[in-house]
This record gives structure tokens, C-alpha cells and sequence, in this order.
């Protein structure tokens, strides 16, 4: 009968450390700032916070300079790939991966793409709300983020989006978007959005929130991060894939870039002599 209870009293306190100690577990919030290159005030955006990271259309005007600052500042690059719409497609701009293309025509675009920007460290989808919808153009994209050591965040612009799950049967390590920030422009909305995204990372400790870089946008984020307490951690984005993880994803790029670097050491061997 002691046995049992004395038992009894260690359940419930293991309990109620493990309890306390969830409690105390600050939220990671990461925010992802989509559509960066195009504008020269996407550059105020270098203000925020380190931990912020930027997702760059690639072959925008800004976006190489954009891209060069920011990783002085050891932050964090995502490839915002332009992907197929059921609308407005005259905006996708440069580089865009379309239904219509055959799957080397596909991963060619999608490879060259990823050379404009070699630092980043995933993709997510610019638009793609038809795109991230079938399953074959998904298992093309997720093949390549395999091979390169990259992760995807699905940036859900479909309810019907199947990005997130093909890239878990492959392997890929893959995120989701919780909340768009500024779909609305104001003060009052952003701080509702923001408010969502609390509530939901209070049930899972992360949540990810996508804006854009809209001078409203910035100033929101500037004041409203300056308030954030000790119960919100913002980190880059990758921090909320599992270390194993991040780990197997920076293996890969560092064996690609030495696999490259070979290549292009050997390309320019053979020029040399040639020219003797």
C-alpha cells in the first residue's frame, strides 16, 4: 500500500515538472519575408531583426545586392520560386515553373534558379496555387531540394496544396506557413494576425508567419518585435526543423559545393592550357 502510494506521489510529480517545464518553453516564432527583390525599399527590410528571414525572387533587380547584405548579417535565405497560379501568372515573373513544362525543362529552370542564388538554404512558393497542387511537378521539385540539401516550406496559397506532403515522402525536410501578416495593410489588422499566430504556437511551441516587405509591414514588425517578451523566441526559420536534420541538409551542401568547385577548377584548368 506505501509502495503504491509513494509511486502515486512520484507520477504526479513528474507530472507537474513536465507540466511547468512545457509552460516555460517560450514560443519559436520564425517570420518569413516573401517577394524580396524587386523594390528598392525592400532594402529598409535589412532593419529588422537578424533572425528574420528573407525570401528572394530570383533575377529581380535587388536581389543579388539584397542577398550579399544580408548574409553579412548571417541571415537566413530562402529561393522564392515562382510557380503557377490559377491567376494573375502576368506576375510571376522570371524563371517561373509552369505546368506546360517537361520534366528536364522543369528541373533545369528550378536548378538554374537555385545557381542565381547559391546560399539559400530552402525554396518556398511564389503564388503556385495550381502548381503545388499535382503531384508530379511536386515530386520533380522535391527530387531536386533532395539532391541539394535544401528544405521546402509550403507557403499554402491552396487548401488543397500537396508541396508539404511529397516533400515528406520524399525526405525533404518541409515547413508550412501558419498566418499571413499583411494581406491587410493596417496597424489593427497585422496586430490580429500577429495574435493569431501566438494563440497557434501556443499549442504547438512554433508557428511561421509570412509578410512581405511593404513599408507598413516593416514599421509593424519594427515596433511590434521591439515589445515581444521572454515568452517568444524568434528564430530563423530553419531552427524549427528537427537538428538531425539540419545536419544530414548542410552535409549535402557542403559535399555539392566541393563537387562544384572541382568542376569549375578543372573547366578552368583546361582553358588554361589551351591557351599555351
Amino acid at each position: 500500500m506505501i509502495e503504491r502510494l509513494i509511486g502515486l506521489i512520484f507520477t504526479i510529480l513528474i507530472t507537474f515538472q513536465s507540466s511547468i517545464s512545457f509552460a516555460d518553453q517560450p514560443i519559436q516564432l520564425a517570420i518569413v519575408l516573401d517577394d524580396i527583390g524587386n523594390s528598392t525599399t525592400d532594402l529598409q527590410a535589412l532593419k529588422l531583426p537578424t533572425a528574420i528571414t528573407f525570401a528572394i525572387l530570383p533575377y529581380t533587380p535587388l536581389s543579388k545586392k539584397i542577398a550579399r547584405l544580408a548574409l553579412k548579417q548571417n541571415r537566413e535565405l530562402l529561393l522564392h520560386v515562382p510557380m503557377q497560379a490559377k491567376s494573375h501568372n502576368d506576375k510571376l515573373g522570371k524563371g517561373a515553373l509552369m505546368l506546360n513544362m517537361q520534366e528536364s525543362e522543369f528541373k533545369a529552370e528550378l536548378t538554374k534558379a537555385l545557381h542565381y542564388l547559391p546560399d539559400a538554404t530552402g525554396i518556398n512558393n511564389h503564388m503556385g496555387s495550381v502548381l503545388t497542387e499535382h503531384v508530379k511537378q511536386m515530386q520533380w521539385t522535391m527530387d531536386i531540394l533532395d539532391k541539394q540539401g535544401l528544405y521546402f516550406l509550403d507557403s499554402r496559397t491552396t487548401a488543397q496544396t500537396i508541396a508539404e506532403s511529397t516533400a515528406k515522402i520524399w525526405g525533404v525536410p518541409a515547413l508550412r506557413r501558419h498566418v499571413f501578416l499583411d494581406n491587410i495593410r493596417t496597424y489593427k489588422a497585422m496586430d490580429e494576425q500577429f495574435r493569431q499566430a501566438i494563440t497557434l504556437g501556443k499549442r504547438s511551441f512554433s508557428v511561421v508567419i509570412i509578410a512581405h516587405p511593404y513599408p507598413e509591414t516593416i514599421q509593424f514588425l519594427a515596433s511590434k518585435l521591439d515589445q515581444v517578451n521572454s515568452q517568444i523566441e524568434l528564430v530563423p526559420l530553419q531552427q524549427l526543423l528537427p537538428q538531425n536534420e539540419r545536419l544530414a541538409m548542410a552535409k549535402k551542401r557542403k559535399e555539392r559545393q566541393q563537387v562544384s568547385y572541382i568542376i569549375t577548377s578543372q573547366i578552368v584548368n583546361n582553358q588554361t592550357k589551351k591557351i599555351q
